[in-house]
């Protein structure tokens, strides 16, 4: 079982040389007899080559896997052969990017997206040229750029590999959140993002084969870090038995995200019979890297696995309500140990009850008492089709004794006005530290999704 955002972006270094079959000077080309030999420019194409080789070495981001760098050489009449486009051949299936050093005419054939670094002319000539035929085509200026573009190429290669275990009542729309996105196919088409369904009674019975020694052992550990133990170890052994079934059918289907619809799981009775929640799996998910979601609500979900993917940090999702024209509220009892990100210190946490009877872990987090203040939320519409993002900064946090908490309050421009557009999109919200907002825009070119701002 591994996360998405282990995956890597293939990179192919190909050093084009133009190499002409005699020396002169004319319109496009100047320089003394010696320079323009055929083994001269060789000699220097071999040299450049080197260097474009150690350059990469050192700069290149670590979310790429740099493949074989390969040097090809083309005439005067500026046809690649067929045996130079052969060198290529071996690593086509891993390539995500051709990273070019020059013109290699012929290179369109195989529809892969390439860049070439540059201040401008030629860079910006075959980024161009790709583009006006639907094909992908950048022109970094530097290393910082390209970097960037490898890192929104790793999140959308990402999301193409997020294959979702969701829990099932029978019905793709869930009684919770109808606003959910319902056109499974079309999701997969776009985004590569597949869907694993599998029913409650499967779930249930996953969770009677748990190891009662492996639940108890990691329900003590949660125990131990907790400060402050508001429900008693039998019921945080249960839940931890559902987190470890979940995690169980996950790697049986090989999913890497998860969901499970709330309101089908109650009126089963089997919780109540078993006490336990969903709410302590989707944080434990969560802060390993894999996204998961409450109420089957795969539009969330789905903001939850770009934010996540986006930031490399653990999410909180939850019910938005608009406390005044400036604050708004999310709630729901899954936020994350890993917020800061997933290579730092967990936040501060304690484990409370979510039913009345005392059972139902859920972790509890003020999230407003945290260095970092600034969040972004987002959730897309029941289509896909569109993103809404919304900034914002903590600025009070609440816990609630029974139900779903804790309570952030997030202050934002105009709560008002993201009730009235949270009409095309529905009511979850999903959350991370940080502003990201810049760089779902940028994302969002990649993927063919609209960013829509509040």
């Amino acid at each position: 079982m591994r996360s998405a955002l282990d995956v890597k972006v293939g990179v192919k270094p190909v050093f084009a040389q133009l190499v002409h079959s005699d020396a002169w000077e004319g319109p496009c080309r100047v320089g003394d007899s010696e320079e323009l030999t055929p083994e001269a420019e060789r000699t220097k194409g071999k040299k450049a080559f080197q260097e474009f080789q150690e350059n990469l070495s050192k700069n290149l981001s670590a979310e790429a896997r740099l493949l074989e760098p390969v040097y090809m050489e083309y005439g005067e009449d500026f046809v690649v052969s067929e045996r130079e486009f052969e060198k290529l051949e071996p690593d086509l299936q891993n390539v995500d990017l051709f990273l070019l050093s020059y013109r290699l005419p012929g290179i369109e054939r195989y529809k892969k997206p390439v860049a070439m670094m540059g201040r401008g002319i030629t860079n910006v000539d075959i980024a161009a040229y790709f583009r006006s035929r639907g094909l992908e085509g950048y022109a970094p200026i530097d290393y910082n750029e390209l970097n960037e573009i490898i890192s929104l190429m790793q999140i959308r290669k990402a999301i193409g590999q997020t294959r979702i275990l969701a829990v099932t009542g029978g019905e793709l729309i869930t009684w919770g959140v109808v606003s959910s996105i319902w056109n499974l196919e079309d999701l997969k088409a776009r985004f590569g993002t597949d869907c694993q369904r599998v029913s409650i009674t499967r779930f249930f019975d996953e969770m009677e084969k748990v190891n009662q020694k492996d639940a108890t052992e990691l329900a003590e550990k949660l125990i131990n870090g907790a400060q402050k133990l508001n429900i008693d170890k039998e019921y945080v052994v249960n839940d931890v038995k559902s987190y470890l079934a979940t995690k169980s059918l996950m790697e049986k289907y090989d999913c890497n995200a998860h969901t499970i619809p709330c309101f089908e799981l109650c009126s089963s009775r089997v919780p109540e019979k078993l006490k336990v929640v969903p709410c302590l799996t989707h944080t434990l998910l969560k802060d390993e890297g894999y996204p998961s979601a409450c109420e089957g609500d795969m539009s969330v979900l789905l903001a939850m696995t770009v934010l996540m993917y986006i930031s490399k940090k653990s999410s909180f999702m939850g019910n938005p309500w608009m406390k005044d024209e400036n604050i708004l509220q999310v709630t729901h009892s899954v936020p994350g140990l890993k917020m800061n990100g997933f290579d730092k210190p967990d936040l501060p946490y304690e484990l409370w009850h979510f039913t009345a009877a005392g059972w139902g872990t859920k972790v509890q987090i003020d999230l407003a008492d945290n260095e970092e203040k600034e969040v972004t939320l987002a959730r897309f519409n029941p289509s896909a089709t569109k993103v809404l993002v919304v900034k914002g900064k903590t600025v009070g946090c609440c816990f609630h004794e029974r139900g779903c908490s804790p309570t952030v309050d997030i202050e934002v421009s105009d709560a008002r006005e993201i009730i009235h557009q949270q009409a095309d999109f529905g009511h979850h919200l999903a959350m991370v530290y940080g502003d990201y907002v810049s760089k779902i825009e940028k994302l969002s070119t990649l993927m063919d999704f609209e960013v829509v701002k509040a």
